[in-house]
């Protein structure tokens, strides 16, 4: 089997991956979220690990606006992350002397008020993985540094400049494990659903009421733009799943009202 996952070595999701796929055939790294999406669908990996939220900033976009544009592709499982973003440079520079940080935007954004009160004026640089940002700092001349993962520092032959900056000790990140076979696991608590509807009063409401009617926990909802029309909007619902849950009869009478739902994935 092989599994993609966003590159370098050295990234959160490369430790998923680790996590998930020991026996793994071949671990295949990619770029970016998007690639890594889109490696799957072109078949090139049987799976791949992807970041898709943060509990302190949420969704990560670029993962599931791919997932919105690519039908064949499924969750098959998840995997909770405790992360911890550190400062890591290629000397071991006194904090005032750091001019430039790189980092994924995600690991960044975890980080904000710790860069605003030590590093305000160093420039803040976003790029495509943390383990990309740990590369660059490492081959550079530059008075820089990256924030990541603590793996990078062997990988990158790297400096600790700080440990554990994030803003929020308790910072956890969700990976989904995408592949276009559906879940074989007999036991499933959770489904994820994404549905589109029309830009009209009670509209949502009268989707959600059906969830209602079958008595569904939903976990999380949220939006994202159609990328079509001004005001049309897709929606991401997590569902919890119960041995009494009827969640597929629910499914079924979303479509037979012709609204646009799809599974992403019983898991």
């Amino acid at each position: 089997m092989k599994v993609g996952y966003l590159g370098p070595k050295g990234t959160f999701s490369y430790e998923a991956c680790e996590d998930y796929c020991k026996k793994a055939e071949e671990k295949i790294e990619y770029r970016t979220i998007v690639e890594t999406i889109l490696a799957l669908e072109k078949n090139e990996v049987d799976e791949v690990v992807i970041p898709i939220e943060n509990s302190l900033h949420g969704c990560v976009t670029d993962a599931i606006d791919t997932l919105i544009q690519n039908n064949d592709i499924k969750v098959k499982d998840e995997i909770l992350l405790d992360i911890n973003q550190n400062l890591m440079s290629n000397r071991k520079y006194n904090i005032d002397e750091i001019e430039k940080v790189y980092s994924h935007e995600q690991a960044l954004a975890q980080c904000r008020n710790y860069l605003e009160k030590n590093l305000p004026n160093a420039k803040i640089i976003p790029v495509e993985s943390t383990s990309y940002a740990a590369q660059k700092v490492s081959k550079s001349d530059e008075k820089c540094a990256c924030i990541g993962n603590i793996a990078c520092l062997e990988v990158y032959n790297l400096e600790l400049i700080e440990k554990e900056i994030q803003d929020n000790i308790f910072n956890k990140t969700k990976f989904w494990i995408l592949s276009k076979k559906e879940n074989e696991k007999i036991e499933k608590n959770k489904m994820s659903i994404i549905f589109s509807v029309k830009d009209k009063p009670g509209a949502l409401y009268n989707v959600l009421e059906i969830f209602k009617k079958y008595n569904l926990n939903l976990t999380k909802i949220e939006s994202r733009p159609a990328k079509t029309v001004l005001g049309e909007y897709f929606f991401w619902i997590d569902v919890t799943i119960t041995e009494d849950s009827n969640e597929l009869d629910a499914v079924c009478e979303i479509k037979e009202n012709g609204i646009y739902i799809r599974i992403l994935g019983r898991y």
